[in-house]
């Protein structure tokens, strides 16, 4: 082999480093952002359930206790204050509907190069337009699972130790 195949090759292996590392983050920042989502839609979802009960409490069932009929009444109202202050602050466009649209803005990013962000199951894949040549998508694919057999390797060494 001669120097400048030597260095191609060795070109090539760091484009796919950089790539395999490149799919990690996005992975990363869509797992950390679905997360986030799941969080936020939970709170949400538990504001929306107190502020059906409390509904219920203060005008289908009334107490007949002024101060609890106060505090049911007071109650509802700071859940639908919450509900009211998450959709006009921007933290529900921002926090759910925004881990929503991840994979699709990425994608829009990506098309420049010739590459997608595939969503599988709970992880993500980076993958090739079919403009880009065979032998590349090849290459990156067999260096991803070098790669990945390289980290299990790793980590496995870890756990020994």
């Amino acid at each position: 082999m001669d120097a400048t195949t030597r260095q191609t090759l060795h070109a090539d292996q760091a484009t796919y480093r950089d790539l395999v590392i490149f799919e990690e983050r996005l992975r990363g920042n869509m797992t950390r952002l679905q997360r986030r989502k799941r969080k936020y839609e939970a709170l949400l979802g538990g504001i929306i359930v107190l502020l059906v009960y409390f509904f219920y409490v203060v005008f289908l069932t009334p107490s007949k206790d002024f101060v609890v009929h106060l505090l049911n009444t007071a109650a509802l109202l700071v859940a639908a204050g919450s509900l009211v202050f998450i959709y006009r602050s921007g933290i529900y466009s921002e926090k759910i509907v925004f881990a929503g649209e991840f994979i699709p803005h990425c994608n829009r990013v990506l098309r420049s190069f010739n590459l997608q962000f595939n969503r599988r199951g709970e992880s993500g894949v980076l993958s090739f337009y079919r403009r880009i040549p065979i032998e590349i998508q090849q290459g990156f694919d067999a260096y991803r699972r070098q790669y990945y057999a390289r980290k299990r390797a790793r980590q496995a060494k870890q756990k020994v130790t």
